[in-house]
């Protein structure tokens, strides 16, 4: 079973970067738009299904990331370019978002 616990995040804001190095080796790289297009916020998925069209990639291929913050141990809120910070995205969440080497969402 994957780890969901880091022992490293690094926010590379000039990059546009979310690195993550999980606990059993494996180190993840999320880009801000990829992370702007999965935001978990009720917001950008309601509160049920169906409730909020989520965004589309054309929305979002263009947003960086600006900052973020811990929450609690568990999670992290991103601070993005298009002033959408109500997306926590938890350690849970970003193992199973996984973008994997070589990705290509939304080209």
């Amino acid at each position: 079973m994957a780890s969901t616990t880091p022992i490293a995040v690094r926010l590379k804001v000039p990059e546009n970067v979310l690195e993550i190095d999980w606990e059993d080796g494996v180190a993840s790289r999320y880009e801000g738009a990829y992370l702007r297009f999965v935001c978990p916020c009720a917001g950008c998925r309601g509160h049920g299904p169906g409730q909020v069209p989520e965004p589309s990639w054309e929305q979002c291929k263009d947003v960086r990331m600006a900052g973020a913050e811990a929450v609690g141990a568990y999670a992290i809120r991103l601070k993005l370019s298009d002033h959408h910070e109500s997306g926590i995205y938890s350690w849970d969440f970003l193992r199973a978002n996984d973008p994997g080497p070589g990705s290509t969402h939304g080209t």
